[in-house]
């Protein structure tokens, strides 16, 4: 099972909010990383993993929400992988779902 399928697996699983909760908080993570290393393109970074979070933010609140919203969870690692490459940080995404995944393991519900 590949990278996708795992994040797909995991949103279509009971352990899709704490799954959500670990990406944006190390997302949050990379982003303060992101400004102490000082590259010249850490503004951009820093911005792609805020747009990033933003819409993890959006994926928990429509869970809250009766009425729904957020996107499809078929489509939602697409999303984030459209935000990242706008900032050139796909490298900061895939780090966060690999920890995020392995934060939800214990239940199976990450394929390993």
């Amino acid at each position: 099972m590949n990278l996708r399928d795992r994040v797909v697996a995991v949103l279509e699983s009971e352990s899709k909010e704490v799954f959500l909760l670990a990406l944006g908080h190390r997302l949050g993570t990379s982003a303060r990383f992101v400004f102490s290393e000082g590259s010249s393109d850490a503004l951009q970074q820093a911005r792609a993993c805020n747009e990033m979070m933003i819409a993890i933010w959006l994926q928990v609140w429509a869970m809250k929400d009766a009425e729904g919203g957020g996107y499809p969870d078929s489509e939602f690692i697409s999303i984030l992988l459209e935000k990242a490459d706008a900032g050139n940080a796909r490298p900061h995404l895939r780090d966060a779902i690999e920890s995020a995944l392995l934060s939800v393991s214990g239940n199976g519900a990450s394929g390993r």
